[in-house]
């Protein structure tokens, strides 16, 4: 909020002295003599005191303040250069059981510069390695890498870990356990469990 205030307030101090600049140009022009009065030595007295004319130093010094206005609206105003995507990896992070090739992808003509001792990498600097061909990441390594293209802002830090994958635990069968000779009933016998039928001999013979 207080930048956008010192931008605002910048721009309007500097149109104001611009204006004022011509004006006071053109009254000198006017009366004859314009800004060569300043480097002649010719003036007029003024307050009581020889200091020239008061026109031409009015104007020397709205000069001086918009040189001043110019440079800082100048550096206020510069543009700022645009930064470039940060590059993708392929594969992206995940776990890998032994040495993985992996590919460095961005935009249309980035140079890549990357590391994989955990530091951040930087152009031409010590650890760090241009981009040519896949990169072999060993388990439990970090890879880092950053784009830059000439004239554009370097890139973010793309990072991406690529721990040991854990081995597969082997699957044991749960099947069910087979049936002992004391659970199963012997061939011929009735279970226990069944209640045995009384015989009943019915008794239709006369008494003796």
């Amino acid at each position: 909020m207080l930048a956008d205030f010192f931008t605002t307030f910048l721009a309007t101090l500097f149109i104001i002295i611009c204006v004022l600049l011509i004006l006071v140009v053109l009254l000198q022009k006017g009366r004859g003599g314009g800004l060569s009065a300043a480097f002649s030595g010719m003036g007029s007295t003024a307050f009581g005191t020889r200091v020239g004319d008061v026109l031409t130093w009015v104007t020397v010094v709205m000069t001086g303040l918009f040189l001043v206005l110019a440079t800082a609206v100048t550096l206020r105003f510069k543009p700022v250069n645009e930064a470039v995507a940060a590059p993708a990896f392929v594969p992206a992070e995940m776990p890998i059981s032994g040495p993985t090739p992996v590919v460095i992808k961005g935009v249309t003509g980035a140079k890549f510069w990357y590391t994989l001792d955990g530091s951040d990498p930087k152009k031409e600097a010590s650890g760090s390695k241009l981009y040519e061909r896949a990169v072999s990441v060993e388990p439990g390594q970090t890879l880092k890498a950053r784009a830059y293209i000439e004239g554009l802002t370097e890139s973010a830090v793309t990072t991406a870990k690529y721990p040991l994958a854990k081995p597969e635990e082997p699957v044991v069968p749960t099947s069910a356990p087979a049936p002992t000779a004391a659970s199963m009933p012997a061939a011929g016998l009735v279970p226990s469990s069944m209640p045995a039928t009384p015989v009943v001999v019915p008794s239709t013979q006369p008494a003796l």
